[in-house]
């Protein structure tokens, strides 16, 4: 599954989910039992339309998106449908959940990109190691030769 796909999913999980949460409140007056029948459909394809996107999509990602956006979806829709007032906490309250779920997005990759480099610098030596040859493990028996380090990282091309 390609991203574009799975964020095609994430998208329809979020509009399910709105749409049975709207239906859950507007039911309640006039068909309770078909309304509540229709709202847990609804609510069952979004949970499986999300769990398809997290197949391909970090999940802190994917439910910040699912969560954040549905939640200002679903105030749009109790004010221009069911008639409720948008003052100004909810109004600040939904501007902080969009850039909550815009930092989690972009969080992420530079949460990999330091993990990785994190990665290098405890691991450095052994992959250098590793990956160079007798050179090197000669280079890094000895603790106190910087030259020989300095040989090593050059013959490897920067790898350390």
């Amino acid at each position: 599954m390609s991203y574009r796909v799975a964020w095609m999913f994430l998208v329809l999980s979020i509009i399910l989910d709105v749409s049975g949460t709207s239906i859950m409140k507007g039911s309640q007056e006039n068909w309770p039992v078909l309304g509540m029948m229709i709202m847990y459909v609804l609510l069952g394809f979004s949970y499986f339309t999300l769990s398809k996107a997290v197949i391909k999509l970090p999940i802190g990602v994917a439910y910040a998106f699912w969560e954040g956006v549905g939640l200002c979806l679903i105030t749009l829709v109790s004010v221009l449908i069911l008639g409720e007032q948008l003052g100004l906490i909810k109004l600040t309250a939904i501007a902080m959940l969009l850039g909550g779920t815009y930092l989690v997005h972009h969080g992420t990759d530079s949460g990999e990109d330091a993990k990785e480099d994190d990665n290098i610098e405890a691991f450095g030596d052994a992959r250098l190691a590793a990956s160079c040859g007798a050179t090197v493990r000669r280079a890094f028996a000895s603790p106190t030769d910087g030259d020989s380090k300095a040989a090593a990282k050059e013959e490897c091309n920067g790898l350390y």
